[in-house]
């Protein structure tokens, strides 16, 4: 038998690439993946494109997400249909293989299972569970991720579209309604990230409306509803311990971010390699600079967002990719240098690199302005682009040339050679002890410098106060 699993996707990085990752790692081998996603702010669509997988279908859809689902089933070749959102993982690598089982076992026409609730940015801290043998009231239902339906009722039973939030409780309520047969699986089936919609004010007061509407349509009223709602209570207490097993580290680990040894620089292709400090982590709060294609080095205090990492200055991993460059130059096809050099740092580069390179200039100019020269200019697939430019315009063009160039590798370096050269003086060894380089190299470029610390500074208060931080 076969199973479909639908996922819908929209702004959904970096927390999809965990998603997929657990559907990849199932065991159970006849399974389908369907992705239906709709343009995003972030690169979302672009890593759904970048996956080539047999077992893995993707739909650009252009509607809500019932209707996505809908649209999914008619898809779906399945014979059980269960769902995983874009931020959530299957709580183990026998999932599938526990449904299929139950399935052929029991022949029943729905299967559902326990599902834990973890924190958004680690799904290695559980918040709570849900864990009920019994489906004892009418208002009792299942959770909609860890539920499987058989296609043939859904094909019947369709979502219904006059609900924006609330469509997968009428369902549920709509197909117990009819005694359909159920199993229980008293076994663990998903892992849910708490926070997004769930948090918001309005997201909560819409769905309350809805859920009073359905539970007035079968014969529910405020009372049990109340009494739904309660029995949420018993959640927050964990009546099991979760075992934490490689899987879920491994599955944890897929959407946090990677880090490149400068050594290891000739054996990645189609990546953006830059620093992770508080401009990056504060300016793709803003811009979603952050793709699947991006891998880090860790620079400045705010690279401790990943743990325990001793920072490496952007001039010292620099002088590192070089020395790599200059063993291979054999190997390497082409070099380009993008951005402005002073006379100082071209004649650094001239001596340092050893390796024939082109300069290509860009303008003074807003990031409109560098996209259009930047289509203008030719690179070969196979090069390593030097990116020469301020946090975050490196990393918007970055992302533009990858677009066109899969296989290029760009390293977003920042004024790193200005520094190499000379022309800027280097920082001195006191800034440098007590984490306050920043605070020197505002004697340069003072203006763009104070204004972008100003920014970043607001975005990262923001970015704690709205708990929305990314995976770091």
């Amino acid at each position: 038998m076969k199973i479909s699993i639908l996922m819908c996707a929209k702004n959904s990085m970096p927390y999809i690439m965990a998603s997929v990752n657990s559907f990849l790692k199932q065991n159970y081998k006849n399974k389908e993946l369907i992705i239906i996603y709709s343009k995003s702010k972030d690169s979302t669509e672009e890593y759904i494109n970048s996956i080539n997988h047999s077992n893995i279908k993707k739909f650009s859809f252009d509607g809500r997400i019932y209707k996505a689902l809908n649209f999914g089933i008619k898809k779906s070749k399945g014979d059980l249909v269960g769902l995983l959102h874009s931020d959530d993982v299957f709580f183990g690598k026998n999932t599938l293989e526990t449904i299929a089982q139950e399935y052929k076992k029991s022949k029943s026409e729905i299967i559902f299972g326990n599902i834990v609730y973890s924190e958004k940015n680690n799904i290695l801290k559980i918040v709570r569970m849900w864990d009920r043998i019994k489906i004892n009231k009418k208002f009792d239902l299942p959770p909609h991720t860890g539920t499987f339906i058989s296609k043939k009722i859904l094909e019947k039973e369709k979502y219904k579209n006059n609900f924006d939030i609330s469509a997968d409780t009428e369902l549920l309520l709509r197909i117990f309604n009819k005694k359909i047969k159920y199993s229980y699986i008293n076994k663990f089936v998903t892992i849910m990230r708490v926070g997004g919609l769930s948090t918001n004010l309005f997201f909560l007061l819409k769905k309350m409306s809805e859920d009073l509407k359905i539970f007035k349509k079968y014969n529910l009223n405020v009372f049990d509803y109340i009494q739904k709602i309660f029995s949420k209570l018993k959640q927050l207490i964990n009546s099991k311990k979760i075992k934490i097993t490689k899987y879920h580290k491994e599955i944890n680990d897929s959407s946090k971010v990677k880090f490149l040894k400068s050594k290891e620089i000739n054996k990645v292709e189609g990546k953006i390699i830059s620093a992770l400090n508080l401009a990056f982590i504060t300016y793709n709060y803003k811009f979603n600079l952050r793709s699947h294609n991006y891998l880090f080095w860790p620079d400045g205090i705010f690279s401790k967002h990943v743990g325990n990492i001793q920072k490496i200055p952007g001039r010292i991993y620099f002088k590192k990719i070089i020395k790599i460059l200059n063993s291979h130059k054999k190997k390497i096809r082409n070099v380009f240098i993008v951005g402005n050099l002073p006379h100082k740092s071209k004649n650094w580069i001239d001596k340092n690199l050893k390796v024939s390179y082109k300069h290509k200039k860009l303008s003074y100019g807003n990031i409109r302005i560098l996209k259009k020269e930047i289509y203008r200019m030719k690179f070969s697939n196979n090069s390593i682009i030097i990116l020469t430019l301020p946090t975050p315009k490196q990393e918007i063009i970055a992302n533009s040339i990858i677009k066109k160039y899969p296989k290029i590798n760009i390293i977003c370096i920042g004024g790193s050679i200005n520094i190499l050269s000379g022309h800027e003086i280097k920082t001195p060894t006191f800034f440098y002890k007590f984490n306050l380089e920043w605070l020197w190299r505002l004697k340069f470029d003072t203006r763009r410098r104070v204004i972008r610390l100003l920014e970043s500074g607001f975005l990262y208060l923001r970015l704690r106060l709205s708990g929305d931080n990314n995976i770091y």
